[in-house]
């Protein structure tokens, strides 16, 4: 059994099989090509995936004791949901629509990698002390955040 996931809370539990939805969907949406009512379907999985997941983080304590960096990401994440979603639900569309969901969403998607690959190390590699833990948790989100950048800005829709 991997340290730690033996233990999980319910709120936990539910965080993970709903981030590891989001992970999924999230994938599918980035290697499509198309979109179409699939595109639409999955994206409403994976919207009702995260905010679920991150209402569920924000009451989980016992990784610090109190409100730490993973509370702030459910805020963040929320947030770029919320303004992803924004244009998808206007009529009429705004302008630069597309660009503007695109960009709110993959945001979203790489701060869920980057919380992901985060807490994977976290759970899985035997750290010795606080400040090692610390230097991890930055290195690999900067990590995914840098090449999720990358990837965003070189994917990134064609504007009307």
């Amino acid at each position: 059994m991997i340290n730690g996931f033996a233990d999980l809370t319910i709120a936990g539990t539910v965080h993970t099989v709903l981030s590891l939805a989001g992970i999924m969907t999230g994938a599918e949406q980035v290697l499509r090509k198309q979109r179409d009512q699939l595109h639409r379907r999955l994206g409403y999985v994976y919207v009702v995936s995260m905010l679920v997941a991150d209402v569920a983080v924000l009451t989980v304590y016992r990784f610090s004791g109190g409100f730490n960096a993973f509370h702030a990401g459910a805020l963040v994440n929320m947030a770029c949901i919320g303004m992803a979603m924004r244009p998808m639900l206007t009529k009429p569309r705004p302008p630069k629509w597309k660009l503007t969901h695109y960009m709110w969403i993959c945001w979203s998607y790489v701060g869920l990698l980057a919380a992901a690959s985060t807490e994977l190390l976290i759970r899985t590699q035997p750290i010795a002390d606080k400040g090692t833990t610390i230097i991890v948790t930055i290195a690999a989100s900067m990590s995914t955040a840098l090449v999720g950048a990358v990837l965003i800005r070189r994917h990134r829709p064609k504007t009307i």
